[in-house]
């Protein structure tokens, strides 16, 4: 079945790759602008804060010079009353005054529960802002995170976060004693919120310049895109709408219709349009082929199923015969060699049939085989009947026979039973069978055991039946 015009797909216009198509270039260039630019930015910004770190070490190791290790304990206890400590508070604000950026300059003794002041430069001497020498202090949960290496004795640098009085960095350097204990840090501030600010204005340039650039590009991508792609996959797309697959000649209008848009790119587009042109000249080579090669086949099915039917069917009784059980019983012993084998065989033999045939002919002998398997079919109806020899059936019982085969058994039992007890009727018509039903059971290694066993059942319902009613046989 071919589609018709009524099966094609409408495209909505969002959906449809000349749409698509430069929307997902606009992305992927926003994109990949995005990650320069966050990578850009963060580079820019680490290498900034690694210019202030090296300026808040130099300045710290300018102060580490005026200090002494030695004199801790002198400082804090004599402090503004010693010469040397309001020379080292001159000293300080020198260096400070040279680093306009720096915020605040201090020298501290640390430990786990804050700092003890000892020089402080955030304002004037004495001035009430500035620590009193001696004054403790709670530090932040950023600074105290780095207290287990501050009181270890290690220079740390880059302490950066927000304060009250914006984003400082802050850069410590240890100070020892000539026995190399450590005595106290010296510190510097940091402001850089204006180095925040500065980030900020240089990446607003640099997003409105790659904004423009990008806008720039998107409309001439989109320009190009369809141009060169989805303009000759519309007219493609569009000549399909035309297509026709009833019958031969309107294959060969199709293609004729295709052949028409002459399209010639010079790249993927044209070879696209190419291989379409030729699929569809080999496909139309191909139905041919393969309508003729599906007449071909219906044919020998046919003949096919005649012989099937010769071959696994038996000519009197239309039940199988003794090939047709052969092949079940190859298959019954694959399932009893993979342990999933449930079934059971019932083994029939006509009684009396010598004798009909001696006295009233075989076409009379003929009659009662059918008549005899007639009765085992309506018994047995949702299992395989076989007529493997010329007066001997056989049934293969699997499921719902199988799990009824005592009660079925009776049953035909007992239509045999009235069936010969009919003595008004002629003798080819009081249809008699023998039969016996075996099960299998796990010690059986073949279907063969099984029906070996039905044999001797079959053979034991015969002797009674000729005890009782004599033998003709």
């Amino acid at each position: 079945m071919f589609p018709t015009d009524n099966d094609k797909p409408k495209i909505k216009k969002w959906r449809s790759i000349s749409f698509q198509l430069p929307l997902l270039f606009v992305i992927s260039c926003l994109f990949l602008a995005g990650c320069f630019i966050t990578r850009l930015y963060f580079r820019f910004q680490n290498r900034m804060i690694e210019e202030y770190s090296h300026i808040a070490e130099g300045a710290t190791n300018l102060m580490a010079v005026e200090l002494d290790g030695n004199k801790a304990d002198e400082y804090l206890e004599k402090n503004y009353s010693m010469p040397e400590y309001n020379r080292i508070l001159d000293r300080f604000y020198d260096i400070r005054n040279s680093y306009p950026d720096i915020m605040y300059m201090y020298v501290y003794r640390l430990d786990h529960e804050g700092g003890t002041v000892i020089f402080d430069l955030s304002s004037v001497k004495g001035a009430e802002d500035a620590g009193i020498p001696g004054e403790r202090y709670e530090f932040s949960d950023l600074f105290m995170s780095y207290i287990d290496d501050l009181c270890a004795g290690k220079e740390v640098g880059g302490i950066i976060g927000p304060t009250e009085d914006g984003y400082i960095l802050t850069y410590c350097k240890p100070i020892f004693d000539s026995n190399g204990k450590l005595q106290f840090h010296a510190c510097v501030d940091f402001s850089i919120d204006a180095l925040r600010k500065e980030d900020g204005r240089f990446m607003k340039s640099i997003l409105l310049v790659a904004g423009l650039a990008g806008l720039a590009t998107m409309l001439f991508g989109i320009r190009w895109i369809r141009y060169r792609v989805t303009g000759p996959l519309n007219r493609m797309s569009r000549a399909t709408e035309e297509f026709s697959y009833r019958t031969q000649q309107e294959n060969e209008r199709n293609i004729l219709i295709m052949e028409s848009l002459n399209i010639n790119t010079h790249d993927e587009i044209e070879t696209l349009y190419r291989a379409f042109i030729s699929v569809m000249q080999q496909s139309l080579v191909y139905m041919n082929d393969l309508q003729k090669a599906e007449s071909d086949i219906r044919d020998k099915e046919q003949k096919l199923g005649q012989i099937s039917v010769k071959v696994f069917r038996d000519a009197l009784t239309s039940v199988g015969n003794k090939a047709a059980y052969n092949s079940l019983a190859g298959e019954l012993n694959e399932a009893i060699k993979g342990g999933n084998a449930e079934f059971g065989i019932v083994m029939l033999d006509a009684n009396n049939l010598k004798y009909i045939n001696d006295n009233f002919g075989h076409d009379a002998g003929d009659s009662y085989i059918k008549g005899c398997c007639k009765i085992v079919c309506e018994i047995f109806s949702r299992s395989p009947v076989f007529r493997v020899g010329g007066d001997e059936f056989t049934v293969v019982l699997k499921g719902a026979d199988y799990e009824n085969r005592l009660h079925l058994l009776d049953e035909l039992s007992k239509r045999f039973n009235d069936s010969y007890e009919q003595t008004d009727k002629e003798a080819w018509e009081r249809f008699s069978m023998s039969f016996g039903m075996a099960e299998y059971i796990h010690d059986d290694t073949s279907v063969s055991d099984v029906l070996k066993r039905a044999d001797t059942e079959m053979y034991v319902y015969k002797t009674a039946f000729k005890r009782k009613f004599g033998s003709y046989r």
